[in-house]
């Protein structure tokens, strides 16, 4: 399961000081405001089952001045952590629009793996990394670096609903597409085979 408090929905509404005007006990400083998601996040845990893991995605910083910073998702990170969460995914943007819409040139592939690195590091938890991931090689050097746990593939999936089973092929973990439903794989495989003896007949192999 997973408690979305990014991307300028409620939960974190709440948690940018640029939205959360609030003069009770879930507004003010960064532990009121904290506040509502913490209690949320705690009702989750309670009600779903203890060997399932539980995300938490957040918007690493909110990309507004003055607003919600990475060091403040570092600590918020840390409260999760006692309550028993075990992924945040780190995300950017939403109070304002994109975290990275004002600031000049287009976002890079990977612009928001350092949150998901420094929030793993300085934190002690485990992180997802999201934003522009690519290809299967970008995301497995993500996670061969230690830079996330994980990677979640969004766009790139719309784009390709099979992205993951041709990320399979791609690093080589799927030779003989055995994680292709059967009657799929069974003809693909004779493809690649038939490709591969196009390929030397004419020499590019």
């Amino acid at each position: 399961a997973e408690v979305h408090a990014a991307h300028g929905y409620l939960a974190a509404s709440f948690l940018s000081p640029v939205s959360n005007h609030r003069a009770d006990g879930y507004g003010g400083d960064r532990s009121g405001r904290s506040r509502m998601l913490l209690e949320t996040v705690e009702a989750v845990r309670e009600a779903w089952p203890e060997g399932k893991p539980l995300f938490v995605r957040v918007s690493a910083v909110d990309g507004a001045p003055k607003g919600w910073s990475l060091e403040d998702t570092v600590a918020l990170a840390k409260d999760l952590k006692g309550l028993g969460v075990d992924v945040i995914d780190c995300s950017s943007g939403g109070i304002l629009g994109s975290a990275t819409a004002a600031k000049g040139p287009p976002p890079q592939p990977g612009f928001q793996v350092p949150y998901a690195r420094k929030v793993k590091e300085e934190a002690g938890l485990r992180t997802q990394a999201v934003g522009l991931v690519l290809t299967a090689e970008q995301a497995e050097a993500i996670v061969a670096k230690g830079q996330a746990d994980l990677v979640a593939i969004g766009r790139e999936a719309l784009l390709d609903p099979n992205w993951p089973l041709n990320a399979a092929l791609s690093l080589e973990a799927d030779p003989e597409w055995n994680q292709w439903p059967k009657q799929y794989g069974w003809w693909l495989s004779r493809r690649a085979k038939v490709l591969e003896a196009l390929a030397q007949a004419s020499g590019d192999a």
